[in-house]
């Protein structure tokens, strides 16, 4: 397979990761009993009879990212933005692979049988599956702001606007859910959409121009 096209594929590992983590936890949501989305987070669905199905969308979707973290580093070349990709983006794969591995925490209701008005708790698992989500939503994040100043050096400007816009959005939309002021699980649902969203776009874009 030529070198080009095995870079495509690896750009298109993006695009597969963030139409798995789409599709299964969106129809997860509404299939597991006990779930309510505007008091869970998503990453809670890997809990409770059936959660292996969210682990597998954790580690699979994490390995097929740092995939295209491996084939935007192709794409960019070996400059600044490359390095960036590779290292931020990869932080993410790693991130969501890492969270598969350790449980959320359990609590408000979930899984089925948890009481409603117990808070999460903090265990040595969950703590580590929130340190895996802070690497992989800060690694995302940075990278948004990374490429997005790159694609706006090259004049891209469309798609460097779209990034920066997206690298502003993402802690935004958690902090209004943080604060309450939207539901908790819609802002990380929403957060966590657009930023496979915008991986997404940049994969394709980069594949298309490779």
């Amino acid at each position: 397979m030529a070198e080009t096209d095995m870079g495509r594929w690896l750009l298109f590992a993006g695009v597969a990761a963030a139409l798995l983590f789409f599709i299964v936890p969106t129809i997860e949501v509404f299939r597991r009993p006990a779930f309510d989305i505007s008091r869970h987070a998503i990453s809670m669905l890997s809990l409770g009879e059936g959660g292996w199905k969210m682990k597998a969308v954790f580690a699979v979707s994490g390995v097929l990212t740092f995939a295209c973290a491996v084939g935007m580093f192709g794409a960019l070349g070996r400059g600044w933005a490359g390095i960036a990709a590779l290292l931020l983006i990869g932080a993410y794969g790693v991130g969501l692979v890492r969270a598969g591995i350790y449980d959320a925490p359990a609590g408000l209701g979930f899984p089925a049988g948890t009481p409603l008005d117990q808070q999460p708790v903090m265990t040595r698992e969950a703590t580590l599956h929130s340190v895996a989500f802070m690497v992989a939503f800060g690694g995302l994040t940075l990278a948004c702001f990374a490429l997005g100043t790159h694609f706006l050096l090259e004049e891209q400007l469309a798609l460097g606007v779209a990034s920066l816009t997206a690298g502003l959005a993402l802690p935004g939309v958690l902090a209004f859910g943080v604060s309450s002021k939207i539901a908790p699980g819609v802002a990380f649902y929403w957060a966590g959409m657009l930023g496979w969203l915008w991986l997404a776009i940049t994969a394709l874009h980069l594949a298309k121009a490779s």
